[in-house]
């Protein structure tokens, strides 16, 4: 808020000082200096700010070694410091390399997985994927749960998800709870929240809580 001393004009430490209060000051206090400052600011802020952040880049899954370009876009208005009226879109493109190492299929919905059809822990599992740089598949759209459903029908599956204790939230390893994902459907009695069960598997009639010492099979993905 504005106070007065004086003659002067004074900008109470509580209100961030941005061009619009050195402006506003300059009106009260009648300097000119001031609104030049103000006016500076202002336009130094439209030089740096008249779009919106770039999107997610968008890119194809292709094996190491193969080469492809990826693109992202944003809006941005150049006639206007609000980013109101006419926009523009910029696109931004660069040339990478493919991740998906060989031992790996890219499926039709552009995934880069692979299936192991052997029984181990969640610890192994874990370490199972990550030995070719990817991770134990987490269920975070719906095309991936329907996947993992899909390669279930013949046994469980591991996937993406721990907690603490017993009828705890579960978390995946980017820190988000798969269960509060629309598309997430536990099995029927699920979960039990046996005191030992701080992990997720996928059958074929959807999630269960599990124990991490369950032996299962492993779906590991590696993201382009």
């Amino acid at each position: 808020m504005w106070t007065s001393q004086g003659m002067c004009a004074v900008l109470s430490t509580d209100r961030d000082v941005n061009e619009q209060t050195i402006l506003e000051l300059a009106e009260k206090s009648n300097k000119t200096f001031l609104k030049l400052i103000g006016l500076a600011v202002q336009n130094l802020r439209c030089d740096l700010d008249y779009c919106n952040n770039w999107s997610a880049w968008a890119a194809d899954v292709l094996y190491k070694g193969q080469f492809g370009v990826k693109t992202r876009l944003r809006d941005c208005w150049y006639d206007s410091c609000d980013k109101t009226g006419e926009k523009v879109v910029e696109n931004d493109s660069e040339i990478y390399e493919g991740k998906c190492p060989s031992s790996y299929n890219i499926t039709e919905g552009k995934f880069c997985l692979a299936f192991y059809q052997s029984s181990v822990t969640h610890a192994a599992a874990q370490q199972l994927c990550a030995k070719d740089g990817g991770h134990m598949i987490n269920v975070d759209t719906k095309e991936r749960f329907d996947l993992v459903l899909k390669n279930a029908a013949s046994g469980y599956i591991h996937i993406q998800g721990e907690r603490r204790v017993a009828g705890g939230p579960f978390f995946d390893d980017d820190g988000k709870s798969p269960d509060e994902r629309p598309f997430f459907k536990w099995a029927s009695g699920e979960p039990d929240n046996t005191s030992n069960e701080l992990y997720l598997a996928i059958y074929s009639t959807g999630v269960y809580d599990v124990s991490g010492t369950s032996g299962y099979y492993v779906l590991c993905e590696i993201r382009q």
